[in-house]
């Protein structure tokens, strides 16, 4: 199955139950060592066991997934339901060159920056 982005993770299982929780998605494929989230309509996720992955992932942490979301009040929404259900937070919300944004991180450290464009 074709997806646009692959993270290496612990658990595949435990990692998809992660983004269907914050993205309301079921998953499109889901085995032991591999699991593939329909994230929205243009974004599938695949999710793969580290011990798996050939060549081993390497410092795979320093990568960010944007997440786009529309307005400014959909990024303080999403930040503020993600508070509150313990996602780790890494920056709150903010002005910056990706626009308005927050990053946070999912169970395995893979940092997620949600975002809306600001105009110039």
């Amino acid at each position: 199955m074709k997806t646009d982005y692959i993270l290496p993770v612990e658990s595949p299982a435990d990692s998809a139950v992660f983004y269907m929780a914050m993205f309301g998605a079921m998953p499109l494929e889901l085995s032991p060592t591999y699991a593939v989230v329909q994230m929205n309509d243009a974004l599938k996720l695949g999710l793969k066991a580290k011990k798996k992955m050939l060549p081993a992932a390497m410092n795979a942490n320093d990568a960010e997934l944007p997440i786009f979301v529309a307005g400014r009040e959909g990024v303080d929404a999403l930040h503020d339901e993600w508070r509150k259900k313990g996602v780790t937070i890494l920056q709150a919300p903010i002005s910056s060159n990706s626009g308005y944004t927050f990053t946070c991180a999912d169970p395995d450290g893979h940092r997620l920056r949600i975002f809306t464009p600001e105009a110039a």
